[in-house]
């Protein structure tokens, strides 16, 4: 199986530029439904903490924003 190629450029981005941990092949990722916001103890399934919209953003998006994450806390004091 191989992934998109929009995909396939935010994984090497966010392998040559963060420490960031990417599933493989064969990893299963429970994504809920967009609908469901509320925990039900009884299903045990996954649910959003917060009520989201269907627009999702880009993948390479994603890898920006934690690039940017990183680069600036690496740059606080400790």
């Amino acid at each position: 199986m191989s992934m998109p190629n929009t995909w396939r450029l935010a994984a090497d981005e966010w392998r040559a530029t963060v420490a960031v941990e990417l599933l493989g092949c064969g990893t299963y990722l429970g994504v809920p439904r967009v609908t469901e916001v509320d925990f039900d103890p009884w299903a045990c399934v996954s649910y959003w903490s917060v009520p989201m919209s269907a627009a999702l953003c880009a993948p390479l998006r994603v890898a920006r924003l934690i690039t940017a994450g990183r680069h600036l806390t690496a740059e606080e004091p400790q």
